[in-house]
């Protein structure tokens, strides 16, 4: 994470206005550039098994691939491409040394900017690091800020967070209004001039919220399939905002598997079926890393700590929980 400090700037703003959608909501002023299938199993009561058999899980999550992002700013270099605008009660544009911003200098009103590429798309994982710069914001009112996504003109997906309230949404936006899917508190959001790290990971009609590098959410809704992705600021109450956008990611979508034994005991398998070999034992209290699930998801695979190949595990809700849920982890074969 960058330093932030806060610097005074020297702005010279282009009269160019590329492709910003900003709307105003006291007035709803719009400027828009803008295999057959496995056995079934059930939940099995483990079998004794000697000590020495019992499974070790591993409690961290998958590493990621290493893959290049699909988009990746750190806003060090103004030559990128972002819009840099001033226009009626806003402006945007870079900030230096090492950040992009908003300000708004209105109530009621929010601002959604496209990544400069302008690409459409569906399935990604979304990081920002983000921060409300104290110094440039109004002390009074509440105002939130994040990440817009599956944009397409003034209708679009927002995760936002508020440092005054500690408080996250999931807003679906229309020329409608601004529809709340989804909200809830998180004491991690940190006050003005202190970077958060917001997560979305959008896969199909699923989407998982994280703030600081932990979910606090889980949405479906299928309005919008795809679209745009940027950043998004709102001023709600609060007569000036400024918000600084510190780095953004753009990657292929990414999941971090876990799952944990609630209670009872379970028999890891070295297949989808209890017909197959009985490899361990897990208990209450044990963390998993999946894999995946069998095509039917009644079985989970799993990694084992000192062993190249893995288990099965007979899902049972209740008796073990899982992030993301399963209907989201990847099928994979025997």
């Amino acid at each position: 994470m960058k330093s932030q400090s806060i610097y005074p700037s020297k702005w010279t703003m282009s009269i160019t206005l590329l492709l910003i959608f900003v709307i105003v909501g006291c007035t709803g002023q719009v400027v828009a550039p803008t295999s057959p299938p496995l056995p079934s199993a059930t939940t099995e009561a483990a079998s004794p098994t000697p000590a020495g058999d019992k499974v070790t899980p591993t409690s961290q999550p998958p590493t990621t691939t290493g893959e290049s992002p699909l988009f990746q700013d750190a806003f060090t270099n103004p030559g990128t491409g972002w819009d840099d605008a001033k226009l009626g009660n806003y402006f945007v544009g870079y900030h230096g040394p090492e950040w992009y911003h908003i300000e708004i200098a209105s109530p009621n009103s929010k601002v959604a900017i496209s990544e400069p590429n302008k690409k459409s798309y569906e399935d990604v994982t979304l990081e920002l690091q983000v921060f409300a710069v104290a110094a440039k914001t109004d002390p009074s009112g509440d105002f939130r800020y994040g990440l817009a996504f599956r944009r397409s003109g003034d209708q679009y997906y927002a995760f936002t967070i508020s440092p005054a309230s500690k408080t996250w949404e999931m807003l679906k936006i229309s020329p409608g209004g601004v529809e709340t899917l989804k909200e809830g508190t998180d004491d991690s959001i940190h006050d003005r001039d202190t970077a958060d790290l917001l997560r979305v990971d959008a896969l199909g009609s699923s989407f998982l919220l994280h703030i600081n590098d932990h979910l606090v959410g889980q949405v479906t809704d299928s309005t919008y399939p795809s679209g745009e992705v940027g950043l998004y600021a709102e001023s709600l109450d609060n007569p000036k905002i400024h918000i600084h956008y510190d780095t953004f990611d753009i990657r292929d979508a990414q999941l971090d598997l876990i799952c944990n034994i609630n209670e009872g005991t379970f028999n890891v398998r070295s297949g989808p079926s209890k017909t197959f070999a009985q490899l361990a034992v897990l208990s209450a209290g044990d963390t998993l890393q999946p894999l995946g699930t069998s095509p039917n998801r009644e079985w989970i695979q799993i990694r084992i700590e000192g062993s190249d190949a893995p288990g099965w595990v007979s899902y049972s809700e209740g008796l073990m929980s899982c992030t993301p849920s399963v209907d989201l982890f990847p099928i994979v074969s025997p």
